[in-house]
């Protein structure tokens, strides 16, 4: 069955497959008031940010390209009715893979995100034969906030701004990517979307507004819980270990439990569905930092080994299933399971899973310096969700 609706993937706006405008690209071309894009990068209106002019081609066509109707060079860039943003390709021909990452202040969201696309790109999605490229100015602002500082000044990120304060928000304005994956002898298209959502912005019901759209509309949410903030784990740690860690201790963090709450809420209001019945949404919940955890968990786990999915294919059941039982029984164990019944009664589809974003052995120093990132089962929340949705195969 054809395409017939696609949704912008910076505004989430919902249009008809035909509805889109243009943007010149001649760079001599006279810019004009941008009043849409203004708005959507919360600039004054009233000054609209100049930029090349959108227009409504002549004659659509399938080719996606139009005459601009000033300078008359032709152009490709497509762009959302709505905000103005440049819209992929591929979300018009292909599929959107929207994906939240959600949790509380400093449960390491940010590094989160900096590194699983830095993975993504490089060796993820290579190892089933695919490629995921930045669309649009995505990579430059990638490296601006994630790569830059990771990767070249060696050093962690800072927490992210709330969505209310800055336009550049993870949440507020996405990464996004395209990605394409063989199928079969052909290739399918998704137009790829991250969302990292800043801890202020889910601290109350009021701040959460400014992101529930971009929550309520995910294909998967990848919930982020910080052991630094449960009491029984940093009994076990070296108070250092602990410090340069987190910097929210668990007396002033905000209860996992109460996050994932409002999540549930806004998921279940933008898509009618009543309380008492299961959300279709798949929601993988990740121990983050698992570095520092090392030394405290049973030796021998499967958690602690390397992720075997890339290297085999597809998605392996079997090691998910050990992960998810080891995670449960370490939460229960630090009687922080709460969480856990929260999420069975509340999701259709659910895993627990542990990783660390900037790898084994490689918490910040108490200059904030780190050595390149060496992640360690990074890739599993986010694979496990494209398996639920049958993009990549799964391996009893």
């Amino acid at each position: 069955m054809a395409k017939k609706t696609y949704i912008c993937p910076y505004c989430l706006s919902t249009h008809n497959i035909s509805d889109y405008l243009f943007r010149c690209s001649n760079i001599k071309c006279e810019a004009t008031p941008d009043v849409e894009m203004t708005e959507y990068l919360m600039g004054d209106v009233d000054n609209p940010k100049l930029m090349r002019t959108v227009f409504e081609p002549i004659k659509k066509n399938k080719e996606l390209f139009a005459e601009c109707p000033f300078c008359r060079q032709r152009t490709y860039k497509i762009v959302c009715p709505d905000c103005h943003n440049a819209l992929p390709a591929e979300t018009l021909a292909g599929e959107n893979i929207i994906i939240s990452v959600v949790g509380a202040r400093d449960t390491g969201k940010s590094h989160f995100v900096g590194v699983i696309l830095k993975e993504l790109t490089n060796r993820v999605f290579a190892s089933f034969g695919g490629a995921l490229e930045a669309f649009d100015d995505s990579a430059e602002r990638y490296e601006r906030i994630f790569g830059r500082k990771l990767y070249v000044e060696l050093k962690k990120l800072p927490l992210t701004k709330s969505s209310e304060i800055d336009a550049d928000n993870g949440a507020y304005r996405p990464l996004v990517f395209t990605l394409t994956l063989p199928n079969k002898g052909k290739t399918t298209n998704f137009t790829f979307v991250f969302y990292d959502t800043a801890g202020e912005d889910i601290k109350d019901e009021d701040t959460m507004n400014s992101v529930a759209k971009y929550i309520a509309k995910s294909d998967g949410v990848i919930f982020l819980l910080d052991p630094m903030q449960i009491p029984k784990v940093t009994e076990k740690l070296d108070p250092d270990v602990v410090r340069r860690a987190s910097s929210v201790g668990w007396k002033n963090s905000i209860r996992a439990e109460d996050i994932l709450a409002r999540v549930i809420r806004v998921i279940r209001a933008d898509r009618g569905i009543k309380i008492g019945k299961k959300l279709p949404v798949p929601v993988a919940v990740a121990l983050a930092k698992f570095d520092t955890l090392f030394d405290i968990i049973p030796a021998g786990n499967a958690v602690a080994k390397p992720s075997p999915h890339c290297a085999s294919g597809g998605f392996v059941a079997k090691d998910a299933f050990d992960v998810n039982q080891e995670v449960i029984a370490m939460l229960s164990s630090w009687e922080a399971n709460a969480i856990c019944g929260q999420i069975a009664l509340n999701f259709e589809q659910y895993s627990f899973f542990a990783l660390s974003a900037l790898g084994l052995d490689n918490n910040p120093k108490k200059d904030d310096r780190i050595e390149r990132p060496r992640p360690h089962r990074i890739e599993d929340p986010l694979l496990w969700i494209l398996a639920k949705k049958g993009i990549i195969p799964v391996i009893k």
